[in-house]
């Protein structure tokens, strides 16, 4: 009869979701992941499975906690135009937990996606997830007028997450934020 949990799994993977965003998935071993979440090898083997049975787990508890909370928080509220510009600039402000580690999902495509299918799945799910609230918002500014009905949201959708996406990773390169603004004029000329 297998033992009760007796850590709180949302904790311990986002513990766990930092200590993979900060380092990336190679550079992860199993012994920091273990101060990370303070669990023993057995408790995160027998929870998890592997490391990336844990890391597959993070990516979906990334999607849920920070993917979905910002299309909730700027895309399916308030005004649409001003909340897709504030979901493109939510990403790219200081936090004390996150601060410069980009997006994990980007991260994650570049390190994973061209080798490991599951994970490849996982980004797409995510990346879908933003392009649907993107969507969203498109068609809400296009019934209060803000943009014309004349454009294809689905189409104007994608190319804004190229664009994220773009941003993303310029965002790890970049020594200084002085990009961010003429790609945010690139943002708003979409939205218009």
């Amino acid at each position: 009869m297998p033992r009760p949990k007796t850590y709180n799994e949302e904790a311990v993977l986002t513990s766990a979701m930092l200590c993979f965003w900060r380092k990336g998935h190679a550079a992860t071993s199993m012994k920091d992941l273990e101060a990370a979440t303070r669990l023993t090898p057995g408790s995160l083997y027998n929870s998890f499975g592997s490391k990336d049975g844990l890391f597959l787990k993070v990516l979906d508890h990334y999607i849920d906690c920070v993917v979905r909370h910002r299309v909730e928080r700027f895309l399916l509220q308030g005004d649409p135009v001003k909340g897709i510009e504030q979901f493109f600039l939510d990403c790219f402000k200081p936090r004390a937990a996150y601060d410069g580690l980009g997006c994990l999902l980007i991260n994650t495509s570049t390190e994973l996606g061209p080798h490991d299918e599951a994970v490849r799945q996982k980004v797409a799910m995510g990346m879908k997830q933003a392009e649907k609230g993107l969507i969203s918002a498109l068609q809400r500014a296009q019934q209060v007028g803000a943009l014309p009905a004349t454009i294809d949201a689905q189409a104007r959708a994608a190319h804004l997450g190229l664009l994220m996406n773009g941003m993303l990773v310029s965002s790890q390169v970049a020594t200084n934020r002085r990009w961010l603004t003429p790609a945010m004029a690139s943002v708003r000329a979409l939205l218009h």
